[in-house]
């Protein structure tokens, strides 16, 4: 009996299955087949042939760069990188109309041919791919400071913290060993990632006192997390004190009055620290 009544499940789940893999497709069964359906991936559509970009690049600066950037990332005009007619084109098909016919704001190029066109859409697209394509981004050198420059501004706003004594910051000696100058960089503006360091916080609420890492604060509520791992949060008032020491504070301070040849200038200095 049991085994009946599985068999019997068994049937009625396989119907439907059945049922939707015998539907017929739209417009009935004579219907002659649709176009597939536009990849929405940009990067895995096919690569434009490099002389048709080429062709398209030199057309494109000629026609369009005064407006939308000799890289056709905006200029006076829009951004085509997330233009969605340029996203969506193919081969020029949704360019093409716009580039013959212009629109307000935009001469009309009427004399452009489809070849011209097929190649301005190709260097779009693979300035669309270019800019998708994380892998391919090429980090240009970052360590372009003056060492002996960033010495002393190290000594004056940073060595305060970073010297190696206990309840202070981190000691850097060595640290251009274990990371390259790109990591240090991003570790001097993102010390504790781009998430944040955490603080460390006391909380104290009448007779009772908690210590931990700081999970949130405002000008109501403050939250943090004990060593056992335990969250606890309070409503913040007279009876509530709140001392925080967070060890990220010099350089959010710092940030505010770095400027870009005092930040390379230390980083100059930091890569020297092996």
């Amino acid at each position: 009996m049991q085994s009946s009544k599985f068999l019997a499940g068994l049937c009625l789940l396989a119907f439907p299955l059945l049922s939707a893999a015998q539907t017929p497709p739209p417009g009935g069964r004579g219907a002659a087949p649709q176009a597939p359906a536009r990849s929405p991936f940009l990067i895995s559509r096919p690569v434009p042939d490099n002389a048709s970009v080429e062709r398209g690049k030199s057309a494109f600066v000629q026609a369009c760069g005064f407006c939308h950037g000799p890289n056709a990332t905006g200029g006076e005009g829009p951004d085509l990188l997330r233009s969605a007619v340029a996203l969506r084109d193919e081969g020029g098909d949704e360019l093409g109309p716009v580039i013959r016919a212009g629109k307000p704001g935009m001469p009309a190029f009427p004399q452009m041919s489809d070849a011209q066109i097929k190649d301005i859409a190709a260097f779009i697209r693979t300035r669309q791919q270019d800019a998708i394509d994380r892998g391919s981004y090429k980090l240009k050198p970052v360590n372009t400071g003056d060492a002996a420059k960033g010495k002393p501004f190290f000594a004056a706003n940073c060595a305060g913290c970073h010297t190696g004594q206990p309840n202070k910051g981190k000691d850097l000696k060595g640290v251009a060993a274990k990371y390259d100058e790109a990591v240090l960089m991003g570790r001097i503006v993102y010390p504790g990632g781009r998430a944040g360091g955490k603080a460390a916080v006391k909380v104290t609420a009448g007779t009772q006192t908690i210590e931990g890492h700081l999970e949130y604060l405002d000008d109501f509520e403050v939250a943090l997390r004990d060593a056992s791992g335990e969250y606890h949060g309070f409503t913040r008032g007279p009876s509530v004190k709140v001392d925080v020491e967070d060890p990220l504070a010099g350089h959010e301070k710092l940030m505010k009055s770095f400027n870009d040849t005092d930040l390379h200038n230390v980083l100059a200095y930091v890569v020297t620290l092996k």
